[in-house]
């Protein structure tokens, strides 16, 4: 790991510090001194490259979830992700990057997913049925619904959302004007 790339990782782990008890600190060290860290801009999901402001993202196989939303940083499990489609791997980023934005709350980090899929034209109202695979059909804790909840919850939000702007067709020749 360069210098310049270890500053911040020192702010992930005292974010890390705040969040997590003393038992489990050592394990998220880990599973961040073994990921590989991308700068804001430099990480992609097929020809797509997803933004969250100045977030990084860290991917580790270490992580146990699909992502994760630790201090400044956007944290993926490449070997989970690597098996969806690129809609469901964008899904998963924007949701984290919803928590970057907007802190804790489910609901609210899967709508904003759901709309800005929907406005940047990666998630098709088909995609959902996808999204909705990757989560358990009972939740697992109270911050998570149920499966069926949440994808009621994201099908109505993408429903809500607003569709990317349609591309112009060139105009067509003056007529009588040969522009070969």
């Amino acid at each position: 790991m360069t210098f310049r790339r270890f500053f911040p990782l020192v702010g992930l782990f005292l974010a890390m510090g705040l969040v997590l008890s003393a038992g489990s600190a050592t394990q998220a060290e880990e599973i961040v001194l073994r990921g590989t860290l991308y700068e804001a801009g430099d990480y992609k999901v097929g020809s797509r490259i997803p933004n969250c402001g100045r977030s990084r993202t860290i991917l580790t196989a270490d992580l146990g979830d699909y992502g994760a939303s630790i201090g400044a940083f956007i944290i993926l499990n490449p070997k989970k992700l690597d098996r969806l489609s690129a809609a469901t791997r964008l899904f998963v980023y924007s949701h984290e990057c919803a928590h970057q934005l907007y802190g804790p709350g489910e609901e609210r980090a899967d709508c904003y997913a759901a709309k800005r899929g929907k406005a940047e034209g990666w998630l098709r109202e088909a995609d959902i049925a996808q999204v909705c695979k990757i989560f358990p059909h009972k939740s697992r804790s109270t911050a998570h619904p149920d499966r069926a909840a949440r994808c009621e919850a994201i099908r109505a939000c993408y429903a809500r959302g607003t569709t990317p702007a349609a591309v112009r067709a060139p105009d067509a020749a003056p007529a009588g004007r040969d522009l070969r």
